[in-house]
């Protein structure tokens, strides 16, 4: 007798310009976890870059994504670990929960001054 063949859909956003890149299909033994980084053409950068995964079977949604991405988390395509972004005493958009989220270190007047 076949067994029924599970797919989900998982959708991929671009680490460089935050875009939608191409989504791909998963059976149901290579799901991978939401916020999962897989190198991929990106249509809009024209390049292979780490593109970040969402789908909808995790916890990590666009919404994570984006806050993430705004903030300046991924450098060079790989997101920075918590533990290696610099402790922030400021009140601005990148102080998340005492840490510096920008980890592009862009120096704006109005966010942190590192």
């Amino acid at each position: 007798m076949a067994r029924a063949c599970t797919m989900k859909i998982s959708e991929f956003y671009c680490t460089e310009c935050g875009r939608r890149g191409i989504p791909l299909p998963r059976f149901k033994g290579n799901f991978r976890e939401g916020g999962h980084l897989k190198v991929l053409f990106c249509p809009h950068c024209q390049k292979e870059v780490n593109h970040v995964e969402i789908t909808s079977r995790g916890s990590y949604t666009y919404q994570d994504f984006y806050d993430e991405f705004s903030r300046g988390r991924f450098v060079n395509g790989e997101r920075v670990p918590i533990k290696d972004l610099p402790f922030c005493n400021k009140e601005c958009f990148n102080n998340v929960n005492g840490r510096c989220w920008n980890a592009k270190m862009i120096k704006n007047v109005e966010e942190c001054d590192l």
